[in-house]
């Protein structure tokens, strides 16, 4: 027989290793947690984590944290509970602006540094007072919001300490107004200083009387506001991502990713 010059073995399929990178994720930043509506099995329609949400529509009672700390927005109150929605290509919370709201145990500390990246939009149209869309907080004069004015959807940040003599920044994006479109906004808080991203663009970048004091564990809300002036509004969550005081703050350029992420995730081109 005619030797063919080649043995058989050398036939089979050999997977090919990729040096693609893997998908940008937010997880890799080590956030204190992650949160992300499209991960519908992470939703459920109780508190407790036995009925699954399945559908457009359906209440949220328990949305789990995605990051390993198990840090987990509930709300046991069934009435009080946000919605999960879905038009097929995008997913979000939805609160209705009445009683709306979830909730973690108190585990942050109202404390700096701190950084929040979400993606909001807002439905309110009225209202003169700030929707508190994500907020640490003790009582109305403890604690850290970024929240939005609904009748001009104007991004703010407030935080105050009155435990420690610390007193209110309240402090407000001087021009750039959010038209009630979608938006991928980024709080980033340090020692004596607070700088806030709409789509990319800094809006806010100013001084900021809360420093470095501390008054213990508290709950993250969202919807539930309770610092000053906070009032109820309607509002879509398309994530929300956390870095507590103890956590690894991200850096510039690691922001740029999570806001292209999250971005992508909403259908909103940064």
């Amino acid at each position: 027989m005619m030797g063919l010059g080649y043995d058989i073995p050398a036939l089979a399929l050999r997977r090919r290793v990729s040096s693609a990178p893997a998908p940008f994720s937010p997880a890799s930043l080590s956030p204190s947690m992650f949160f992300d509506p499209s991960q519908v099995a992470a939703l459920y329609q109780d508190d407790g984590g036995t009925l699954a949400v399945t559908s457009d529509n359906e209440p949220v009672g328990l949305w789990q944290d995605l990051s390993p700390n198990g840090h987990d927005l509930s709300q046991a109150i069934s009435a009080a509970r946000p919605t999960y929605r879905t038009d097929g290509s995008f997913h979000w919370i939805e609160s209705d602006g009445v009683d709306d709201g979830l909730m973690t145990a108190p585990v942050f500390d109202v404390k700096n540094p701190v950084t929040m990246v979400l993606g909001y939009q807002m439905l309110s149209t009225s209202g003169t007072a700030r929707v508190n869309i994500a907020e640490i907080s003790k009582t109305s004069t403890n604690g850290m919001s970024v929240g939005v004015r609904p009748n001009i959807d104007r991004l703010q940040f407030y935080s105050r300490m009155s435990q420690h003599g610390v007193s209110a920044s309240n402090v407000a994006s001087p021009t750039i107004w959010g038209q009630h479109e979608k938006h991928v906004v980024t709080l980033q808080a340090a020692s004596g200083h607070v700088t806030v991203r709409l789509d990319g663009t800094p809006v806010i970048d100013t001084a900021q009387n809360l420093t470095q004091q501390s008054i213990s564990a508290q709950p993250l809300r969202v919807g539930l506001g309770l610092v000053t002036a906070s009032i109820p509004g309607a509002f879509r969550l398309f994530g929300l991502q956390v870095w507590a005081s103890n956590a690894i703050q991200p850096t510039a350029s690691q922001i740029d990713e999570l806001e292209t992420w999250l971005g992508a995730k909403m259908g909103v081109s940064l």
